[in-house]
């Protein structure tokens, strides 16, 4: 199919969606425009083209600016766009999608060696998608840009459930293979997330393991994280802490952030596999996704429950821009206290934990002769998985 007639499918579609791309890949807006009818689909372009305003669409400086994790981190960003801009009254939510494509293209003056790359991932309200391909041919940046041009096309083409492509092809050889990877959400986390685009959203959970009905205990060890991954210093947070309770810890992960956008459904799906993967039944316990970025709505859908919390977390927990609109110190001890909320703190290398006297009675320290954070993070474990 040529691409015009692509185009005008993909306009007929009853899709609407953002679109943001780096750079690399503009010429894609431009054959989403230049036919006619790009109004019925096409809700916004964005292009943050300095590292800056790339960090300031996603909410965060990413590891690796052109990678599939920034694909989908800008995705999800223009999916939350995607959401805004339909407003009240439209058709439905079903229809909406969030793409973002990231990529490095041939440029005067590169260094020898340069890995020429697409990063490119679609968000809904029912799935992520992402698709990655490294260039293996020599080409210059004209070509690569009319080949990212009819990539971006066809992968919306395939988001809008048009099961066509553009009829010659686009360009690639036939030993420049794509990796592609989807996952679909389970009805009860994409309801999450549908909850969290309503004006009045209540906090929720969904149990992952299933084993919430099990526990016989009113009172809960609940270890509230991003665990992007989990590592072996929270499997160690947590068998201290449930002997010192004598009690499962339920490991929370939130699907939504204070400052960020939500986290996507592949990122969740790594997350959550990787403490299944340490997973110990003698200590640990059910997996929980919220959609309850601050402790406050933490405390009110885990009533009667001890906080795990790191020291970094701890700084936050009590800090002004991690409060609900309408409290205060005051208020928020008084909801921690009818709620019957505790904390059981663990000190990080080169984080002092300073604590408020009003906090006090509600905060425990773990000593650290009974845990010693060896410095490990996340962060370095995903540095070090991306460089094998």
């Amino acid at each position: 199919m040529e691409i015009r007639e692509l185009v005008h499918h993909i306009h007929s579609s009853g899709y609407e969606f953002v679109l943001a791309v780096t750079g690399g890949g503009t010429e894609a807006l431009g054959e989403l425009l230049r036919y006619g009818g790009g109004s019925a689909t096409l809700l916004e372009a964005i292009v943050p083209y300095s590292q800056q305003a790339l960090d300031v669409f996603t909410g965060k400086k990413p590891e690796k600016y052109a990678s599939t994790r920034t694909a989908r981190a800008m995705a999800m960003a223009a999916f939350q766009k995607a959401i805004l801009l339909q407003g009240p009254g439209k058709k439905g939510s079903e229809h909406l999608l969030g793409i973002g494509a990231t990529c490095t293209l041939a440029r005067a003056g590169e260094r020898k060696g340069r890995q020429h790359e697409l990063h490119m991932a679609v968000q809904s309200f029912q799935s992520t998608a992402t698709y990655s391909i490294s260039f293996l041919e020599k080409r210059d940046r004209e070509h690569e840009e009319a080949i990212v041009a009819r990539l971006i096309i066809n992968m919306i083409a395939s988001a809008c459930d048009l099961d066509i492509t553009i009829a010659d092809g686009t360009g690639l050889s036939s030993h420049e293979r794509p990796q592609i990877r989807r996952v679909q959400a389970i009805e009860a986390i994409s309801k999450l997330l549908h909850g969290a685009a309503s004006s009045d959203r209540v906090p929720d959970r969904v149990s992952i393991t299933g084993q919430e009905g099990n526990t016989h205990h009113s009172h809960r060890i609940i270890f509230s994280g991003s665990f992007d991954p989990c590592h072996k210093n929270h499997v160690e947070m947590a068998r201290i802490a449930s002997r010192k309770y004598g009690l499962p810890v339920d490991f929370e992960i939130s699907l939504l952030n204070v400052d960020k956008p939500p986290i996507d459904y592949i990122s969740l799906e790594e997350r959550i596999s990787s403490i299944k993967t340490l997973h110990d039944p003698d200590y640990m316990g059910d997996i929980f996704v919220t959609d309850t970025p601050l402790f406050a709505e933490k405390a009110i859908i885990f009533p009667d429950s001890t906080f795990i919390v790191g020291a970094d977390t701890m700084k936050r927990l009590f800090d002004p821009r991690y409060y609900r609109p309408e409290d205060d110190l005051s208020s928020l001890l008084e909801l921690f206290r009818k709620q019957g909320i505790d904390f059981l703190v663990f000190s990080r290398k080169g984080i002092p934990i300073e604590i408020p006297a009003e906090v006090e009675p509600i905060i425990t320290i773990v000593p650290e002769d009974e845990y010693s954070d060896d410095g490990i993070s996340s962060t370095q474990i995903r540095n070090l998985q991306q460089s094998k």
